[in-house]
């Protein structure tokens, strides 16, 4: 069941030859045009702070600090050391590619499309994909719900953990994991679940805290204090009735918040910043809430179906809340969505509903490479961006909201509504 047929896999080669090209005109337009990327401007820097004893802070969990040390192995120069992490980059991309033909193949789907559509998505999106590292925790979750949905659940907790020590946002899943492990009353499966996520991170954690103890709190610091970054869901409607004259606003640059983000502050966004973390939490749990009631009922209502499209959407959602109710959305925070949005395609029969779905995220993400290039490429970021730009990210955001509404409405036509539902 697991291996592709002969088609699959000359297709998957097709699109992994094709985003390795799209890798090279990225690292071509870098060398040729000057342009100094944020790889070669802050993971170098962050891997030659950390070589020479002199890394004091950091934005992400500490596993991160392999991805950035092992391209600096090879490299002396900020442009070599790019090469190896667009390397590094690519590799993930190419297992993301394999194991959502897997999944495509396990559930009777057609995996050549499944493998287009997130090779058209992570190419809308190239330079996001090869000039962060926001892919790998996206490829570890993939992974995660993929052993999880094959019975292999402590390698699942696993890998789940090992994204969570990239970038948080993985640990919001961890609920998702346990809930039905728990309404099946799997009891060993739980506790050994959790301790297999609890063991990983913190054999990440402890040799970073005896070793410089004081990353850890520092990082922890960094995101409490933190204000509105200025892609935000609050941020774009802030700055709008700042526009009115409602709210005073101010858009400070890098330098200027120390951040590593354009933010926003003063009158309203000031108010909103320390807000914004409960408040994804509490989205957050009443996803958890619904799901456990919803997928509780499919156990006894519902079929296999039913419960994976629960799940999926559940996951999705999640990962929704904490981009969209969080105080920073950067453009990169999208290539998160791709994964799971695939997942829960896989378990809908309404191909209209897919259809329109699809082709929102695909504007979504054209409108938010077309902000980025005119407010960090053409404006230069920070305080030079303008009402125009501004107005692209709340286009932007208005677009996520009704991609928010899309997503969440078959749950309720399908299981909360008293009409009778369309099919999914």
């Amino acid at each position: 069941m697991g291996l592709l047929s002969a088609d699959a896999k000359r297709e998957q080669m097709i699109y992994i030859i094709i985003f390795c090209i799209a890798c090279i005109i990225f690292l071509t337009a870098v060398a040729f045009l000057g342009i100094e990327s944020e790889v070669m401007k802050d993971r170098f820097k962050n891997a030659e702070d950390l070589l020479n004893g002199g890394l004091d802070k950091l934005e992400y969990p500490p596993l991160v600090l392999v991805l950035i040390v092992i391209p600096r192995i090879f490299a002396s120069t900020p442009f070599a050391y790019s090469i190896g992490f667009v390397a590094e980059m690519f590799i993930f991309f190419a297992l993301g590619l394999m194991i959502i033909a897997k999944l495509a193949k396990k559930f009777g789907k057609d995996e050549k499309t499944y493998m287009l559509a997130y090779t058209v998505l992570m190419l809308i999106m190239t330079e996001f994909v090869v000039d962060r590292f926001d892919i790998v925790p996206a490829v570890l979750s993939l992974a995660a719900v993929y052993c999880y949905v094959t019975k292999r659940y402590m390698l699942a907790f696993a890998l789940l953990s090992m994204g969570t020590m990239i970038k948080l946002y993985p640990a919001v899943l961890y609920p998702i994991f346990i809930i039905p492990l728990m309404l099946d009353r799997k009891w060993d499966r739980v506790l050994k679940g959790t301790a297999v996520f609890a063991v990983v991170a913190l054999a990440v954690i402890i040799p970073v805290m005896l070793l410089q103890p004081d990353l850890i709190s520092g990082t922890i610091a960094y995101h409490a204090d933190r204000p509105l970054q200025i892609e935000t869901l609050a941020s774009s409607f802030i700055y709008l009735f700042g526009m009115l004259g409602l709210t005073t606003v101010t858009i400070i640059g890098v330098l200027a918040s120390g951040y590593g983000s354009d933010d926003l502050i003063g009158g309203w966004a000031d108010g909103a910043a320390p807000v914004m973390l409960p408040l994804m939490v509490i989205v957050t749990v009443i996803v958890y809430i619904l799901f456990a009631h919803l997928f509780k009922r499919a156990k006894t209502e519902g079929d296999t179906n039913d419960r994976l499209y629960l799940f999926a959407t559940a996951i999705l959602l999640c990962v929704m809340a904490f981009i969209m109710f969080g105080k920073v959305f950067s453009s990169q925070y999208l290539l998160w969505i791709i994964p799971p949005l695939l997942f829960v395609f896989m378990f809908s029969s309404d191909v209209k509903w897919g259809r329109t779905v699809f082709i929102l995220f695909v504007i979504i993400l054209l409108i938010t490479q077309l902000q980025f290039a005119y407010n960090v490429g053409y404006l230069g970021g920070g305080e030079n961006i303008n009402d125009l730009g501004m107005m692209l990210i709340l286009a932007r955001n208005i677009l996520m909201v009704i991609f928010l509404y899309l997503i969440v409405r078959p749950i309720y036509d399908r299981y909360l509504s008293k009409r009778p539902p369309a099919p999914q």
